[in-house]
């Protein structure tokens, strides 16, 4: 099975699976979506740093943590950015979703869509929605 049919089948087996903090969120769904397209995590020796005390760190306490400003720092120290519209399989972020934190909500790309974890389970939106991408 190749990358986009791993995708396919991996957002069908979690399709209606619930935000839980710091068990299923939006890290933990599009790194696991990226494990499925590819074999392991966009960012795997990220888990679990992001919490303390069953609660998320705080901007300043990602900052000491991660050793970066912002959020797209992250990704383009980890991921190379896309320019134009994010391709399927891309790493997304936007602002439209439920935002926690970080400030945005991370997705992956469906190509015209992108998917994001809601409250209730995967919710799509326009790609257009996203901004920005990373492979």
């Amino acid at each position: 099975m190749g990358p986009q049919e791993s995708l396919n089948a991996f957002l069908k087996d979690v399709a209606d699976r619930p935000f839980q903090w710091h068990v299923w969120d939006c890290f933990t769904f599009t790194n696991e979506a990226w494990r499925a397209m590819h074999g392991v995590g966009w960012a795997d020796d990220w888990l679990g740093r992001y919490t303390e005390g069953g609660l998320y760190l705080r901007r300043d306490a990602l900052r000491r943590e991660f050793g970066f400003r912002t959020l797209d720092d992250a990704l383009d120290h980890r991921l190379t950015r896309v320019s134009g519209l994010p391709p399927r399989g891309a790493l997304v972020v936007t602002e439209d979703v439920q935002v926690w934190v970080i400030g945005a909500a991370l997705g992956i790309s469906l190509g015209l869509r992108a998917a994001f974890l809601g409250k209730h389970g995967v919710t799509t939106l326009s790609i257009n929605q996203v901004r920005g991408g990373w492979l």
